[in-house]
């Protein structure tokens, strides 16, 4: 009986990890994405750094807000890093996730759905 529970044990060990593994999401990262607006990932990850010192936000959610920029195609070098600051503040103050204060920050408007230039992110 002992041996049972363990070999079970080891099944619901093996299966978390092919479902942890088979069920995340694809996310593209930002060498992935630098290219839509003209920059390099170092330059990416180069504002990423400088955010969480000027806006409060985490390096996580910095991050995000990069990558959404990025992957929407909007901004241009000269506006990625103003519009990514514009973003994370709006992360802290209104609290709302990097998707929504993108796309706040990208059609005035916050949006629960999926808006068009997020629509690939």
């Amino acid at each position: 009986m002992k041996h049972v529970f363990s070999v079970v044990g080891l099944v619901f060990a093996i299966l978390f990890v092919v479902v942890f593994f088979t069920g995340r999401i694809d996310s593209k990262q930002l060498p992935s994405v630098a290219p839509r607006v003209g920059m390099q990932p170092h330059e990416l990850d180069a504002i990423v750094a400088r955010i969480p010192s000027r806006t409060g936000a985490t390096v996580g959610m910095a991050r995000r807000v990069v990558y959404f920029l990025a992957c929407s195609g909007v901004p241009t070098r000269a506006t990625m890093e103003s519009q990514a600051l514009q973003a994370a503040d709006i992360t802290e103050k209104q609290r709302l996730t990097a998707k929504e204060a993108t796309s706040l920050v990208l059609s005035g408007t916050p949006s629960q759905s999926v808006p068009g230039p997020l629509r690939d992110c």
